[in-house]
């Protein structure tokens, strides 16, 4: 690659973010809005939503998802074929309605006109509150039955597997598949037992319990989605903690990097023409979007959204002031429309994603053109994920703590600018603050293989005469001072942000985020899937261990070079991820750079081409910048080149 790549880079983001405009005038349509509207005065069912009376001039909400009662039971409504009894009895007839009336001794039911064309029949539990278990939908001119749920799907309408609810044509299975070939083509090996690194496989792994998310099947999805959460997990603990005493195999590569630069590049303009065209804003960009517009109109962020995206105040501070120069450019209607600044904000944010992954990798070579190298690899792994596509397609704001969490791989060997990366991507999204015990008690290391890898500095250990040396005592020799300098620059950026949403309540905070977020019940994941029907201890319980695990892991002796950083980061957030209820298949995108970076980090590359042995002795940097720049095998390693082929000993 040239080494004139980083500033062609640079032409191509600003030409991204102007393309990012034109999301003002063609952004695609969005998700519709879900509104009850029931006039006798009864409470609205579960799972409908809820919102203001709407005025209608024909029988019907005008909302195609809002509920009322017809004017008659007996009498067809105008514009109906079928009166409210014949909508009953049809919908009484469904095997999995009956199946719930059958199983809910004491429950009833209610029938609505849903929007002009459907009738919606809603069974509910006996007792208070009210509580919808059981939900038939009849189309009004075939008179047949479309629509069939029971709990969870009730109150969860994301879980039915309606096309398009996220991402739209993203998720066609041709178009996935076509991404995930791309995705895995440079690792593919026709050698037995070579290929691509374990979590690069884990996390293409993903797309199996999202297929059956989207077909309404959270009987699979969820014990899929957890036991690949759970090896990604594992793999990750073993990686930090195991130290390598040699040198790491080289990865071969299937495709050149000129023909990974065109097909990138392809797939960066696919991306954006797919999001212009066809992406949808779910109710994170929303939310986004509308906490930016009430910091630009000088209004606090935590105080009511508007009611179709009530609880849109659960997100950091920094992912509200993330979206406000999009907004400034592309103001807020005040209604869910096409929202041109959240699709402005996830083209952006996406972008920045794939440059800051290029550097990087650039950084992890001493020589520029394997850092060139290295770093296209890098980025084009972040356009060719189909997680990402579908982060990007949603217009979700999760490439935020991706960016944060690659600069964290990128300024790292510095406690000051991690505490900054740390405390960005807990400002965005609350969660990442977990890892700053793991980060506090890192230390700098050469940036090449770890051949030498202590404990953190205040772990026991004996000194150079055999002596224990008593805990703590090390403390001295600057952990304090680190330990210190990386809280507060986490801090830091948490008192910026709350300086920038002006005299926000801290208390108020960690109730709208960390308060609801984690007393939210949700069925993505075991602890809250009905049909698993987990006590409530076994819930706190994991939650508990997660957070036990993210302050113990930071003691034990471990890897402190760039992968076992990465690995061990990417455990602590796949700990908390997993002790939730609500978890979901954008979280991955938070998970790409650290997959990235402890997949294949510290392993030298080897291109199509190039002569087996001709890979170069010394490995990708660990955490660079250090003096030192030779692990004492690859000096050896060095020594025999210029040997044998006279041409002394070059250092990149």
């Amino acid at each position: 690659m040239s080494p004139r790549a980083p500033a062609v880079l640079g032409v191509l983001v600003a030409v991204i973010l102007a393309l990012a405009g034109q999301a003002s005038v063609a952004a695609a349509q969005t998700t519709t809005t879900v509104t009850t509207t029931v006039t006798s005065g009864q409470a609205p069912a579960a799972g409908t939503g809820s919102g203001p009376l709407q005025q209608v001039t024909r029988a019907g909400s005008t909302d195609p998802n809002g509920v009322e009662y017809a004017p008659t039971e007996t009498e067809p409504p105008a514009g109906h074929r079928l009166s409210a009894r014949e909508a009953s009895r049809i919908a009484r007839q469904d095997p999995k309605g009956q199946r719930v009336r059958r199983e809910n001794p004491g429950s009833y039911y209610r029938v609505f006109m849903k929007g002009q064309t459907r009738w919606q029949m809603s069974i509910y539990a006996k007792g208070k509150p009210l509580t919808e278990i059981g939900q038939v939908i009849v189309d009004d001119a075939s008179g047949k039955v479309t629509e069939s749920w029971d709990v969870p799907y009730v109150a969860w309408t994301m879980a039915r597997g309606y096309d398009g609810a996220f991402g739209r044509s993203i998720t066609n299975p041709y178009l996935w598949g076509v991404l995930l070939v791309l995705f895995l083509l440079p690792f593919v090996s026709f050698r037995p037992l070579r290929g691509p690194p374990v979590p690069i496989l884990l996390l293409a792994g993903f797309s199996a319990p999202l297929a059956f998310f989207n077909n309404a099947r959270l009987d699979w999805a969820v014990p899929l989605s957890f036991g690949l959460l759970a090896s990604l997990f594992l793999w990750s603990t073993v990686r930090a903690l195991r130290r390598p005493r040699s040198a790491p195999r080289p990865l071969l590569l299937l495709v050149p990097t000129s023909l990974l630069l065109v097909v990138g590049l392809g797939l960066l303009v696919f991306r954006i023409v797919l999001n212009v065209e066809d992406g949808n804003v779910i109710d994170v960009g929303y939310a986004s979007v509308v906490g930016a517009d009430k910091i630009g109109g000088g209004m606090p962020v935590y105080t009511p959204f508007p009611s179709n995206v009530g609880r849109g105040d659960t997100y950091g501070p920094l992912t509200y002031l993330a979206y406000v120069p999009f907004e400034q450019l592309w103001p807020w209607s005040g209604k869910w429309d096409d929202l041109p600044a959240a699709h402005a904000a996830a083209i952006g944010l996406d972008a920045l994603a794939a440059a800051v992954l290029f550097l990087v990798g650039r950084a992890q070579e001493t020589v520029r053109a394997l850092g060139n190298r290295r770093g296209t690899l890098y980025a084009y792994l972040w356009l060719a994920c189909p997680f990402t596509a579908y982060c990007l397609n949603s217009n979700s704001n999760d490439a935020l703590p991706a960016i944060a969490l690659g600069l964290l791989l990128l300024v790292g060997a510095r406690p000051f600018a991690r505490g900054l990366a740390a405390g960005a991507a807990g400002a965005a999204k609350i969660a990442p603050f977990a890892i700053l015990p793991v980060l506090a008690t890192g230390r700098r290391v050469p940036p090449t293989v770890p051949v030498h890898h202590a404990p953190p500095a205040f772990w026991p250990t004996r000194g150079e005469d055999g002596v224990r040396e008593p805990f703590g005592s090390r403390l001295r020799r600057g952990t304090v001072s680190g330990l210190l300098v990386l809280l507060g620059a986490g801090l830091l950026v948490l008192v910026v942000s709350f300086i920038a949403l002006r005299g926000l309540n801290f208390p108020h905070l960690l109730d709208r985020t960390v308060g609801y977020q984690a007393g939210r019940p949700a069925p993505f994941m075991p602890w809250g899937f009905p049909d698993y029907d987990l006590p409530g201890w076994v819930r706190d319980a994991v939650r508990y261990v997660a957070i036990a695990f993210a302050v113990l892991v930071a003691l034990v002796p471990r890897r402190h070079d760039l992968t076992g950083t990465a690995a061990l980061v990417m455990a602590v957030i796949l700990g908390l991820q997993m002790a939730t209820e609500y978890w979901f298949y954008l979280y991955l995108v938070w998970l790409v750079p650290l997959v990235i970076a402890a997949g294949i980090g510290d392993r030298p590359l080897r291109w199509p081409g190039a002569p087996a042995g001709g890979h170069p002795g010394v490995v990708p940097r660990m955490h660079g910048p250090v003096p030192e720049e030779d692990a004492p095998w690859a000096a050896d390693v060095r020594r025999r080149e210029a040997a044998r082929t006279g041409s002394g000993d070059r250092r990149g």
